[in-house]
């Protein structure tokens, strides 16, 4: 016979161990998920919001185009004269003198396109300017943004643009080329340009620090709402997991329970009880101390069922497991052994002071099953006791030897075949009591041929 038993508290140490790396994994999991998620709607919002404004510069570059087209194919358009309206020294004719003789100055669409831009500047709504490499208007030479965008269009490019840090915050600046065009000659040919040649561009430009502003606070409500999502997902799993935890905790309790109890009596059934005999016997041999056992058997069991009923004798059963349970000490083990047999493990004490307990046990039985059984009919029980330390004093061993000793390793490794012979020696002496008279307790005494058996445990 060998223990079955399992390291209970290494498997709950595993569970908890695969518990506690299930939960991290799984927060892991949900944490990169949900961030991955809410980082991609940051990045998609922060996209779209760059395409707008991409938009809107070109949607800006492109009224500015028309109307200095509008302007060009007029060749330039005359404004009175008067304060804060000075002629353009740029021209070669740039004043004119009307019929009421009031004076008209020209404004080509270079200077349109300037006082728009500043008109646009005063309301601090956004700015524009166009610029050349090779300006006509010092005023118009192009800085650094635009010195790269105009060198871009010169290589095949039509627009560029970029964020940058300007004067008054970040500001996004855009720059698309301008071709020239029949109307453009009159002032620009004597720059050496020709029709279909880049001759410049406008560059627009515009504050986005409240957007950008925004655009972070998005990020960031994004962040903490990715994270309160997760924490709460994760939370509710979290509570999911415990509750189905628990509730496996309670079935594999349950399960152990049945595996390892009685149903009829609750005590513990004869496979807990083997195994932890087993415990104990190797405890015993290793330390030195004292263990008994017992065998109880239900004393004309059966004229019970017959005259009573079954229902009888599982009553008396179940009383007879009470009266035990209730007799013996906290630390004995106490098992139905199979049918109307049970047994009682006795760790620390030897066959003598464990057949006082018996005797105690067996009254209690007989005062338990007459109040309960049907005409107040006592049911008693034969009890046969057997000792670790007869065993081995009987076998040639004066004593449990500890385990620092050869014999008691070796001994040790006998401790299942100790067992089979306790349960008997217990089995006989139980015999004994029942040839006696039945109702009584009787401690095994060794005879030659009992003394042959136990000398094969060496």
């Amino acid at each position: 016979m060998r223990s079955a038993l399992v390291d209970t508290d290494k498997l709950d140490r595993d569970e908890r161990r695969a518990y506690r790396i299930f939960i991290a994994s799984l927060a892991a999991i949900l944490l990169i998920l949900f961030t991955g998620i809410f980082l991609g709607f940051a990045i998609r919002n922060t996209t779209l919001v760059q395409d707008i404004i991409l938009e809107r510069a070109k949607s800006l570059f492109q009224q500015i185009v028309l109307t200095r087209r509008w302007a060009a194919e007029y060749g330039g358009v005359y404004v009175r004269k008067g304060p804060g309206v000075v002629s353009n020294p740029w021209l070669e004719h740039p004043d004119l003198q009307a019929a009421d003789r009031s004076m008209l100055t020209l404004r080509n669409p270079a200077l349109i396109t300037r006082e728009i831009s500043e008109i646009a500047a005063r309301g601090n709504d956004y700015r524009f300017r166009i610029t050349s490499l090779k300006p006509i208007n010092p005023g118009n030479r192009a800085d650094d943004f635009e010195r790269r965008s105009l060198e871009e269009f010169e290589r095949g490019a039509s627009e560029r643009w970029e964020f940058v840090d300007g004067s008054a915050g970040r500001e996004f600046r855009y720059m698309g080329a301008l071709k020239t065009e029949e109307s453009c000659l009159a002032c620009h040919a004597t720059r050496g340009y020709n029709v279909g040649d880049i001759r410049g561009g406008i560059s627009v430009s515009f504050s986005v620090g409240e957007i950008e502003r925004r655009l972070r606070q998005n990020v960031v409500l994004i962040v903490v709402a990715a994270v309160a999502i997760s924490a709460l997902t994760i939370g509710i799993v979290v509570a999911f997991a415990l509750r189905l935890r628990k509730k496996l905790n309670h079935l594999r309790a349950e399960l152990a329970r049945a595996a390892t109890t009685d149903p009829l009596t609750g005590l513990h059934n004869r496979r807990f009880m083997l195994e932890r005999f087993v415990q104990e016997t190797r405890k015993a041999l290793r330390t030195g101390g004292e263990l008994s056992c017992a065998i109880l058997d239900a004393d004309d069991f059966k004229s019970v069922n017959d005259q009573d009923g079954h229902a009888a004798g599982d009553l008396a059963l179940q009383k007879i497991a009470v009266a035990m349970t209730a007799s013996a000490r906290a630390y004995d083990i106490v098992s139905r052994y199979g049918g109307e047999e049970f047994a009682i493990i006795f760790p620390g004490i030897d066959e003598q002071a464990a057949l006082k307990g018996c005797d105690r046990i067996r009254l209690a039985i007989a005062r338990e099953t007459a109040a309960a059984m049907p005409r107040g009919r006592a049911v008693t029980v034969s009890i046969g006791v057997a000792g670790l330390r007869s065993a081995l004093a009987a076998s040639g061993r004066a004593g449990i030897q500890p385990a620092g000793d050869a014999r008691g390793a070796a001994a040790e490794d006998g401790a299942n075949r100790y067992i089979d012979l306790l349960l008997r020696n217990a089995d006989t002496a139980l015999y004994t009591a029942k040839a006696a008279g039945k109702n009584r307790s009787t401690v095994y005494e060794a005879t030659q041929t009992n003394m042959d058996d136990m000398a094969d445990c060496h």
